[in-house]
């Protein structure tokens, strides 16, 4: 009676443990840079107009370490706004996040910024 219980409370504790919520992140490839860094948005969080759109953004540099930024895309101004960054070392802990809304950056032609402009809106 005692294994049982035993096992029906490891039971409970295990399936209580696994429906929490979770977002997972859908990442999708854009490019490398010059500097080989690997450049990706997540479309779970994409939320856009014909105007403007925010996003988060993962680059994954050559030593290891993935900056996930928080932006927001201007589309009629062609600018990108970095609201939250977060750093996060080779086995995944966060080293730095920034929080503080950063100036806006002009997107320039044949850049990372314009090809995730294309891949938010088209051509």
């Amino acid at each position: 009676m005692k294994k049982w219980l035993a096992a029906v409370m490891a039971a409970g504790c295990i399936l209580a443990g696994g429906f929490g919520v979770a977002h997972a992140a859908d990442w999708y490839y854009i490019d490398a840079d010059a500097d080989d860094s690997t450049w990706f948005i997540d479309n779970s969080t994409v939320y856009k107009t014909d105007g403007m759109a925010r996003i988060n953004v993962k680059v994954n540099n050559v030593e290891g370490y993935t900056y996930i930024y928080s932006v927001e895309i201007n589309r009629p101004e062609k600018t990108w706004t970095e609201v939250k960054a977060t750093v996060y070392s080779q086995s995944g802990v966060a080293l730095l996040t920034n929080n503080e809304k950063q100036k806006p950056m002009k997107i320039e032609k044949e850049t990372i910024g314009e090809e995730v402009m294309q891949a938010l809106w088209g051509k």
